[in-house]
């Protein structure tokens, strides 16, 4: 749907956003000044005003040095996170372009060009590694790694519970000697 055939206060929404991320995009370029021209600290720079606290002005350090898209800062869909953390070119490339996500389905397996928006939270567990766009094969690595866990959890599951995670808790039902393998399961069970 074009802008304009939008109702006018969706198109008013519209352009106060768009004017704020520019807005924003010249308050990174503001920062950026004062901490290299200037010399001013990150800390001396949100002490000057009530609402700034040190990190609201590294990250406007980095929209004003190019390392992070600013549409990411109100980004609210779940893979925002991961590719906030990829450099910026790969932050522009991937929004841009989505990503490829590794389906594997009974007949073998496909790949789909998919928008960053558009992934749930556990295909970004499949796609993003901690900092980098996992690659098809690291994809398929992935999901076999995944795999593994999942017998082992079905293992342990299967037989009567040993412990059980809650959060971030771990509660041990009776007394019991762990494999290293199963001691990482639930370090990553933690983690999740």
């Amino acid at each position: 749907m074009q802008l304009e055939n939008q109702n006018p206060l969706v198109s008013e929404i519209v352009g106060l956003i768009t004017r704020g991320i520019e807005c924003w995009s010249k308050a990174g370029e503001i920062v950026v000044k004062l901490i290299d021209e200037h010399r001013m600290t990150i800390p001396e720079i949100a002490g000057n005003s009530e609402f700034l606290t040190e990190d609201i002005v590294a990250r406007f350090e980095q929209l004003g040095r190019k390392q992070i898209l600013p549409q990411l800062l109100v980004a609210d869909y779940p893979a925002a996170r991961h590719v906030i953390k990829l450099p910026y070119s790969e932050q522009s490339r991937a929004s841009e372009d989505g990503v490829e996500l590794l389906v594997i389905n009974g007949e073998g397996h496909s790949t789909l060009k998919v928008a960053i928006e558009n992934l749930t939270s556990l295909q970004c567990k499949q796609v993003f590694a901690k900092d980098a766009i996992r690659s098809l094969p690291a994809q398929r690595a992935y999901i076999e790694s995944q795999k593994t866990d999942n017998e082992i959890k079905g293992r342990v599951c299967s037989e009567e519970a040993i412990w059980k995670v809650s959060g971030r808790k771990v509660a041990f039902l009776k007394p019991c000697q762990l494999s290293a393998r199963e001691l990482a399961q639930i370090i990553a069970e933690i983690e999740k």
